[in-house]
């Protein structure tokens, strides 16, 4: 299989970068493969980083949902100066936690396998945020 992949690149005059080139079976022997000739060996992986989502073997979302939620925190620690404007309309920080917030935190979850535990964090941190959000529109009303 390796050979006939290769055997196409040099076709279109494609060279495959076989150092950064890794590969993850779903039901094969995990193990690392060695390219005929000598070219290289291409290393196994438990979980690999595809347009900015993780993928591991056992198809387990967890890790992704929870660097999501951490992004999104990163987020908020970015913007807290604008969230916590007492100028800043109500309706204008929840436009920014539509647009920003929350796209930071579910991008790519079409993907997830959603169990009712994750969904629960991220309800919980949604809920978390806009509490937040809750107080300073009090604090700004008094």
């Amino acid at each position: 299989m390796t050979r006939k992949l290769i055997d196409e690149y040099e076709l279109w005059g494609l060279k495959p970068n076989v150092k950064k080139t890794k590969y993850m079976p779903i039901r094969d022997i995990p193990r690392d493969l060695r390219l005929e000739d000598g070219k290289g060996t291409i290393n196994y992986v438990n979980e690999y980083t595809y347009l900015g989502v993780k993928i591991t073997k056992d198809g387990n979302h967890e890790p992704e949902i929870s660097d999501r939620i951490n992004r999104g925190r990163a987020v908020i620690t970015k913007l807290n100066s604008i969230l916590w404007d007492r100028d800043v309309t109500p309706k204008t920080k929840t436009h920014i936690y539509h647009a920003i917030v929350k796209n930071t935190i579910t991008y790519a979850a079409e993907t997830w396998c959603l169990k009712a535990k994750n969904g629960s964090k991220t309800e919980f941190y949604r809920n978390g945020f806009l509490t937040t959000l809750g107080s300073t529109l009090q604090e700004g009303q008094n």
